[in-house]
Parts: C-alpha cells; sequence; structure tokens
C-alpha cells in the first residue's frame, strides 16, 4: 500500500510541478516582475541581469541534454535493430527519455531491453549488453564533454552534484529546482570572482 500510495503521490507531484510551471512560463515577465517587487532598487538591475543569464545558461543546458538523449537513443535504436531485438525502437525512445537522469538513468533504460533479450537468448542478451556498455562509454567520454561542458559551461559534475542534493533536501521539486539554483550560483560565482579580481 505504501508502495502504491508513494507512486500516485509522486505522479500527482509531478503532474501538480508541471501544471505550475505552465502557468509560470505562460505569463510574461512573471519572474523579472517579482524580482523588481522584492529586490531593493540598488540591486534590482543586477538581480535582473543573473536571472536573465542564468535562464539562457538554463535553456542552453535543455537543449543540449534534449540533443544528448536524441543521439542515444539513434544509438541504441541502430544497435538494437543490426541485432535484430524486437521494439528496438521503443527501447531507443525509453534510453532517450532516461538520458535526462545523470548516473542512472542510463542504467535504468538498459534494465528492460537486457531482461527482454536475456529470456529469449543468452547470445543475444551479452550482445546488447556490450552495446548498452559502448554507447555508455562513448557518451561518458566523448559526447557529453562535447556537448555539455562546450555547449553550457556547466561542469557534469556539477549538474550530477546538484540533482542529488536536491534529491536529497527536496524530493522530486528538488530535483527540477537543483539545475536552475546550480546555474544561478555558478553566475554568482563567476561575478564574485570577476570583482574579486578588478578589486
Amino acid at each position: 500500500f505504501s508502495v502504491v500510495s508513494g507512486i500516485f503521490g509522486g505522479i500527482f507531484t509531478f503532474l501538480l510541478v508541471v501544471v505550475i510551471s505552465f502557468y509560470l512560463a505562460i505569463q510574461q515577465r512573471g519572474i523579472e516582475n517579482f524580482l523588481r517587487l522584492i529586490a531593493p532598487v540598488k540591486y534590482e538591475a543586477y538581480l535582473i541581469d543573473l536571472w536573465e543569464r542564468s535562464q539562457k545558461q538554463l535553456g542552453r543546458w535543455l537543449r543540449a541534454q534534449i540533443l544528448l538523449g536524441a543521439i542515444v537513443g539513434l544509438a541504441i535504436f541502430i544497435g538494437l535493430t543490426i541485432l535484430g531485438m524486437e521494439h528496438a525502437l521503443l527501447f531507443a525512445i525509453m534510453a532517450a527519455v532516461f538520458e535526462i537522469i545523470p548516473v542512472a538513468g542510463p542504467l535504468l533504460a538498459s534494465i528492460p531491453p537486457l531482461i527482454a533479450a536475456f529470456l529469449s537468448d543468452y547470445t543475444l542478451g551479452l550482445m546488447i549488453l556490450a552495446l548498452y556498455v559502448g554507447v555508455q562509454q562513448l557518451e561518458s567520454h566523448v559526447i557529453v564533454p562535447l556537448i555539455i561542458r562546450r555547449s553550457v559551461g556547466l561542469n557534469p559534475l556539477v549538474v550530477v552534484l546538484a540533482l542529488l542534493i536536491g534529491g536529497k533536501l527536496g524530493g522530486i521539486f528538488g530535483i527540477l529546482l537543483s539545475v536552475p539554483i546550480a546555474a544561478v550560483a555558478v553566475e554568482l560565482i563567476k561575478d564574485w570572482d570577476k570583482k574579486k579580481r578588478n578589486s
């Protein structure tokens, strides 16, 4: 009962976050107006500029994640199709979607096709295991440094730590807010470093 209630509670929380995010997103310059309302006049321009820079950085991170998921999904689809795995498109979409979850995402996405493969043919299961490990290694050592680090400027380690800390402190809300907060923190650190060097 606790597991089922936890699952439905998580789904309800996720839908609530999506609805709230939608209404915040369609409100024109809502966050900028809120910052103008609460910020002292002395810091108003700086806070709005900080928010705009963080928003751009977050947008670049999200676009990079979508591109990363698309590349991984395409690689998995091609590999599974060559190996003759049934439902290759479904497993590829799953790999692309789960790519948004750092570290654990690729592992979770590999479990269903591996179970299906090992139940039908042991050799096929080993080949699919090799495919997922190969794609994961290619992603970690080639694709992530090229896409995430260059397009965003947020170190993948910072993103992983932010997601872990956010999940520990605030659950699903913490995970959703962790990357935006990390983006703002990175911009604040850059400003502090620039001010220190100028002085």
